[in-house]
């Protein structure tokens, strides 16, 4: 019976009672429910007792449950990362703590310990420590499962440990960002990585391509990167850590980004190992795919060729020691100047039609000189950082070859002498270039008589030689036509008393009966002989005969008589 009723009815008997003289008693019975009993006794006054039960109330939360950090849809946590939530209760009885973080709208206290989520430890976040009463608890997640989607619902429990009625408080969301859900974001899906554009020369441009997926569009599709590494050393925050070739972006399936050789590059294969991760600095499962990409060989680049150092070539005459010419040049090699192994050269005549082909043409003595690789010393490279080195070739010019400089009616005037060098790398590719300016090769007249003199045997005082002539054999040891002048001396006697005029020596080119001779010695007045001797075309000598006749005037002592006659080259401008 309500209690307000009972006072009620105690009210007004009592007053009946003190008329009537009637006994009303309050009577608890076994239901805890109040009852009157009235007895009809005398009236006196009386007492009753009060009992309640206080049971034990759940903590309250004075700072509401909240991630820290707050995720949000486009600042979600990594799955398996790490994730916190706080919350500041107080316990009227002053109890210590927990908060729990469900997965599910239930929690389940425990007198004496931490609660449990409802529907086991799957449905569990995290639970904190036991927390004093008005101080904040944190909880921590340290490795976030992954839901499958992109958010997960959680609730927030306060529950405290209250040895017999631990009890918790209702769930809590909390609000805004820090508030359910929490946002996840997923790693990267990367299966592969090539070069899609491969095979440059030095300095050329290299495109890399990850096979790279993410299927988290929450606050807008994830930022995919690249970053393509020359060394298998990559940190999610600050990258490569070995020297970075090149880091690409992109919000859609692949990632690509690009980067160029130095120069010089060494043609070779080259491994590099590309990584990804999202823009929230979440990396793929399987990173550092490794792929390669190749410099190709190139050809090498001469220049500034240069012949005989620029000096004109000047010969030395048949059986002299022979004449050196050189080449020179720079050999420039984008794949190092240590690429650079070999190199030719020639040396050659500017007139197309006496070398055709220029630096190729056809070795000839006369218009074209071929030099071999082992006439030529590669030099000067510095190493493979370095892209440039120097060859020097050198070869013997034959006496015979053409000159190109103006004299006399030389029909090469006009013309000069070239360079070709040629550069070989290591894989057999060859550049080339010729010099720019050209240096003249000098005329030569030169000659050589073949015997050592003019036998004219024994002949009486008073007689000549008639028609037995003695020779000299003339040899064109020069590079231009030639005639041949002839001068001479008297001869004399082993004692130098007596001698033979210089006037009683004839010569012709012919065989002749003395005194029919075409040409008579003088000392002082040489003559020129138009000897058959052109301009040598091989070493097979060039050359022409002197006949020579003699008188010895009556009265001549008899003996030894011995002379000295000059030859001398003059060219011969008719016969070129």
């Amino acid at each position: 019976m309500p209690v307000f009723v009972i006072t009620c009815l105690l009210v007004s008997t009592l007053t009946a009672g003190l008329v009537f003289n009637l006994d009303f008693n309050l009577v608890k019975n076994t239901d805890n429910e109040i009852s009157l009993e009235m007895n009809l006794h005398e009236a006196k006054a009386d007492v009753a007792t009060t009992t309640v039960t206080v049971k034990n109330a759940p903590p309250n939360i004075d700072v509401d449950v909240a991630e820290d950090p707050a995720s949000a849809s486009t600042t979600p946590i990594n799955v398996c990362n790490k994730a916190e939530w706080t919350v500041t209760a107080s316990d009227p009885e002053l109890n210590n703590y927990y908060l729990i973080i469900c997965a599910t709208d239930s929690a389940t206290p425990n007198n004496g310990g931490a609660p449990t989520c409802g529907g086991g430890a799957g449905n569990t976040f995290c639970v904190s420590g036991a927390t004093v009463s008005g101080s904040q608890a944190t909880c921590v997640d340290a490795a976030m499962a992954d839901p499958g989607a992109e958010f997960d619902d959680w609730y927030g429990f306060v529950c405290d440990n209250h040895a017999t009625e631990a009890a918790c408080q209702d769930s809590s969301q909390g609000s805004g960002d820090p508030g359910s859900p929490i946002y996840i974001n997923h790693a990267p899906d990367y299966t592969a990585v090539i070069t899609s554009d491969d095979n440059k020369d030095p300095g050329g441009t290299f495109t890399v391509t990850a096979s790279v997926t993410d299927g988290d569009v929450q606050g807008g599709a994830d930022v995919l990167i690249l970053d393509v590494c020359a060394t298998n050393s990559w940190a999610t925050s600050t990258g490569c850590e070995g020297g970075s070739w090149c880091t690409g972006t992109s919000t859609s399936a692949d990632v690509s980004c690009s980067f160029a050789t130095s120069t010089p590059a060494v043609d070779d294969t080259y491994s590099y190992y590309a990584f990804i991760k999202d823009w929230h600095e979440m990396p793929a499962p399987v990173n550092g795919r490794t792929a390669n990409y190749t410099v190709n060989n190139v050809a090498p680049i001469v220049s500034n060729v240069v012949i005989n150092g620029g000096a004109p070539i000047e010969i030395e005459m048949k059986g002299v020691a022979s004449t050196t010419a050189s080449s020179s040049a720079d050999i420039y090699d984008a794949n190092s100047c240590l690429d650079i192994v070999d190199a030719t050269s020639s040396i050659y005549i500017s007139d197309a039609l006496l070398a055709p082909g220029g630096l190729n043409c056809s070795a000839d003595n006369n218009y074209c000189y071929q030099m071999e690789t082992t006439d030529c010393v590669v030099s000067g490279c510095s190493g493979s950082s370095f892209t440039t080195a120097q060859v020097l070739c050198t070869v013997e010019i034959s006496y015979y070859a053409t000159p190109t400089d103006n004299f006399g009616t030389n029909p090469q005037d006009g013309d000069n002498w070239l360079a070709g060098v040629t550069g070989i790398d290591d894989d057999g590719l060859k550049g080339a270039s010729t010099s720019v300016s050209g240096v003249e090769l000098i005329s030569l007249e030169a000659l050589d008589i073949q015997e050592d003199e003019i036998p004219y045997g024994s002949i009486r005082g008073g007689q000549n030689s008639g028609d037995a002539n003695a020779t000299t054999t003339v040899e064109n040891y020069g590079n231009v036509p030639i005639n041949t002048q002839v001068e001479g001396l008297p001869m004399w006697d082993n004692t130098d008393t007596y001698w033979i005029t210089d006037a009683n020596q004839e010569f012709d080119l012919n065989n002749f009966t003395y005194g029919l001779g075409s040409y008579t010695l003088s000392s002082t007045t040489p003559d020129t002989l138009n000897t058959v001797t052109p301009k040598p075309t091989s070493f097979t000598g060039v050359s022409d005969e002197i006949f020579w006749g003699i008188n010895i005037p009556g009265g001549t002592p008899s003996g030894d008589y011995d002379g000295l006659n000059t030859f001398t080259a003059v060219l011969d401008d008719l016969d070129w």
